[in-house]
């Protein structure tokens, strides 16, 4: 795929997820209000996590990870037809693996849940969140089948409609906290059958565009099929390691839960505005990259993967880096701005902010592992992620468990998550070398510290320009119109000193824009 090529599939994906990013802010701006930081949501985040934990491990985790790369070479080397036939039987197999773990699911959910939050020891609590375990459990399978819509549109070029289904998700979420909520007495039921509602809408929309695509539906199951197999020597690895991911998501849980109550909250609302970076752009490369480089590598192109490695890379960290530069250092103001009214008290959002910090440190670390670890799938290596995650399991666990203990509390289990991923995604940069011959790390070093260099002038503006405004006891108006000069300053700065340094992403940008309006 040609730097062009990537850019614009990435761009693709990078609006329609920005419009996800927008709706899911106004849902977290209505959760906040209506429902602040209490335990009752904590029971609630908790119910939503399960069926996630589950979703990643059987659906957009597993199966995409081990689904892409076969698909992609039975396109290559095989006919139209045999490549559907595939499709067809891994969706079969998905459908009754999705129905038994919803099944059971819902049956065990008392025991499901009293494993995730076993420092809830308020019965009243513990039942509701059972309750709102076994209502959201069903998600599960929505949310499963769209998985595996996008591994098969993304193998055909096909990336609007799979990154625009999470919009259809806040919907449900917003109808759920406004409209919904209003016929029980407890409301967050409301909330819960507003996810169900988000997931089926989510479903309809990937219909259109999977028969577009040329796909129909024929139930068959085939165990002995080499593509079936394929899949599934590849799924095994791929399970175990972002079970690991999973279960690390599990005991973080488990440790907030022993904190304060409003703990699993602060971390909840932290995670969301480090995912609008990781979302917009670098989950989107990520989605795009996957396709093109299980090609390439079906090719045995090592080369041109490579180019597409280190474009992706100098694409992700360009906004990662100011995006955790700026989260770090005026994270109070915005979610002053964001969350701060109704329950949502200011003591709500320093516990935030303190959890945002930390978590906003990893961002480029993130960043970087959701290209290095595509890159792994594509060539078919699902055991090298397996074990740098468990390392990176082991570390965040230990130093959570510490850290909480310290004053930090809540924030010490983020800032563990930042170092662990850290380690984490150093490792396989090490490791990719050696499997495809040298990545020319110099050629990295230059365009990062020209980022860095306009990320700092542009926190020197950010805070400079904060300091006009009362951010606990100050006007809405005046926070948020402070909010947005501050975030536009920034912005012009970052990109102006990107300018004046040459910075080769933004160039490029800038190349584009000429030519567009330059007639």
């Amino acid at each position: 795929m040609q730097k062009k090529s990537l850019l614009r599939s990435t761009g693709i994906v990078a609006a329609s997820t920005l419009a996800s990013r927008i709706s899911g802010f106004i849902r977290d701006m209505l959760i906040a209000n209506y429902f602040g930081a209490s335990g009752s949501l904590d029971g609630f985040f908790v119910a939503f996590r399960i069926p996630n934990l589950f979703r990643r491990l059987v659906g957009e985790g597993a199966l995409t990870i081990s689904f892409i790369p076969v698909y992609t070479e039975y396109l290559i080397n095989n006919s139209r037809e045999e490549a559907l036939d595939l499709a067809r039987k891994t969706l079969s197999i998905l459908l009754i693996v999705l129905t038994a773990i919803v099944a059971l699911g819902v049956i065990f959910s008392g025991q499901i849940v009293q494993l995730f939050a076993v420092g809830f020891q308020d019965p009243s609590q513990l039942l509701l969140t059972i309750d709102l375990t076994r209502i959201m459990f069903p998600y599960l399978f929505l949310v499963g089948l769209v998985a595996f819509a996008m591994g098969y549109l993304n193998s055909h070029g096909y990336f609007f409609t799979p990154a625009f289904s999470p919009v259809l998700l806040n919907v449900g979420f917003i109808l759920g906290a406004v409209l919904f909520r209003n016929f029980f007495s407890e409301p967050l039921y409301g909330l819960a059958l507003g996810v169900i509602a988000g997931g089926l809408m989510q479903v309809l929309l990937q219909i259109p565009t999977m028969i577009r695509a040329g796909f129909r539906m024929k139930f068959s199951i085939d165990l002995q099929h080499p593509g079936i197999r394929k899949i599934f020597r590849l799924i095994a690895p791929a399970t175990f390691g972002i079970a690991v991911y999973q279960v690390n998501i599990l005991v973080n849980t488990i440790l907030a839960s022993l904190l304060p109550s409003g703990s699993i909250s602060y971390l909840f609302y932290a995670d969301r505005l480090t995912e609008i970076v990781l979302g917009v752009f670098i989950v989107s490369i990520g989605n795009v990259i996957l396709p093109e480089m299980s090609r390439v590598s079906a090719l045995d192109d090592i080369d041109r993967l490579k180019k597409i490695f280190r474009t992706s890379v100098n694409a992700a960290l360009f906004l990662a880096i100011p995006a955790s530069a700026a989260l770090m250092v005026i994270g109070y103001p915005i979610l002053s701005v964001l969350f701060m009214r109704g329950e949502f008290t200011p003591f709500h959002t320093e516990m935030t902010r303190s959890a945002l910090f930390f978590s906003s440190a990893g961002i480029s670390s993130i960043a970087l592992l959701r290209i290095t670890t595509p890159t792994y799938y594509s060539l078919k290596d699902t055991r090298t992620p397996v074990i740098t995650s468990t390392i990176a399991f082991v570390i965040n666990i230990t130093l959570g468990y510490l850290l909480m203990k310290t004053r930090l509390l809540h924030a010490g289990l983020a800032l563990a998550n930042s170092i662990a991923v850290t380690v984490q995604v150093t490792i396989l940069l090490f490791v990719l070398k050696k499997k495809i011959g040298t990545l020319h790390f110099r050629e990295y070093i230059i365009p990062i510290l020209k980022i860095i260099a306009a990320s700092l002038a542009m926190s020197a503006a950010l805070l400079y320009i904060s300091c006009f405004a009362d951010w606990t006891g100050g006007s809405f108006s005046r926070r948020l119109i402070t909010l947005i000069v501050m975030l536009t300053a920034g912005g012009v700065t970052y990109f102006s000193i990107c300018m004046i340094l040459r910075v080769e992403e933004l160039a490029f940008v800038v190349e584009k824009l000429k030519r567009r309006f330059g007639r």
